[in-house]
């Protein structure tokens, strides 16, 4: 068994590319694709070995890191386990948020031990992704055996590692949804009632909203919940929050109430007086009923 572990990186997308990028010179890298890349692909930069579907099963010692959409995990696995046995302390990781190590069960079969590895982090392209992996938090489930793999990966990024139980993974899951997704969601809404409502385009509001989700960002770095809540629901405002429910449609007014709530709550922490809180709590339970 060599003394620097291989890393075989099945799938050449977002994921793939930012891992292959950090993990280049940590030890030898094969990167497996189903077609042959553009020119201007990436992984052409990287001192890596990028092959179209390659036979066979890892020697020992290799970390197989399975970086494809979450529907594809089981196929990947079903095919990466019909090649036959793999060498010695070989470990098996996908990278999803949602799916359990188990997905890779038949690579367990096969002799291989098996996780799951998710960077709590966005990464929306493939050219910048080993930046925002870099220093990130990684959270792993799977088998007591594959963890070390897991942590010699974070450790390689710069990052820390978590772990979570497989039965709480989609708990853990619907925290990333919230953190990422639902904030560019509401940011989407954001941009349309600011440009509906000075008359610019929705690239202009969007550049003169940039300002408030940056500060928005910097002040959960500092100085962090709950104090980083600002507006008119943390001031106890409830003439505004009562004017800017009736401006909205009612499929954003009920967002509006929705997230109102959980604001509510963080501005109880802050001690808003409760005359105020119950005030603003009629406000936004009438605009859902």
């Amino acid at each position: 068994m060599s003394d620097s572990p291989a890393y075989w990186i099945v799938g050449p997308g977002r994921i793939g590319t930012a891992l292959a990028t950090v993990l280049a010179g940590i030890g030898p890298v094969r990167v497996i694709g189903r077609r042959e890349l553009p020119a201007d692909h990436p992984i052409r930069a990287l001192e890596v070995d990028y092959r179209v579907d390659p036979p066979g099963a890892p020697p020992a010692n290799t970390r197989v890191l399975l970086a494809v959409p979450d529907g594809a995990i089981g196929s990947a696995a079903a095919e990466l386990a019909a090649r036959g046995a793999p060498g010695a302390g070989c470990t098996a990781l996908h990278f999803s948020g949602a799916q359990p190590a188990s997905r890779l069960a038949p690579l367990a079969e096969a002799g291989y031990a098996i996780g799951s590895l998710h960077p709590l982090q966005t990464v929306a392209d493939a050219a910048h992704g080993a930046e925002r992996l870099r220093g990130a938090f990684f959270t792993f489930e799977g088998a007591a055996s594959a963890a070390s793999a897991a942590r010699a990966i974070v450790e390689s990024a710069g990052g820390r590692m978590l772990e979570v139980h497989g039965g709480d993974k989609a708990a853990y899951h619907a925290a990333c949804v919230f953190a990422s997704n639902y904030v560019v969601a509401c940011s989407a809404v954001a941009t349309r009632l600011l440009a509906d409502a000075v008359g610019v385009s929705r690239e202009e509001a969007a550049r003169a909203l940039q300002p408030l989700w940056s500060g928005a960002a910097a002040n959960l770095e500092d100085p962090g919940l709950p104090r980083a809540l600002t507006g008119p629901i943390a001031r106890g405002d409830v003439e505004t929050v009562r004017a800017n429910l009736a401006a909205l449609d009612e499929g954003t007014k009920a967002l509006y109430a929705r997230l109102g709530l959980v604001a509510l709550e963080l501005s109880r922490e802050l001690g808003l007086e409760r005359g105020a809180a119950q005030a603003i709590e009629e406000e936004l339970q009438k605009a859902l009923a």
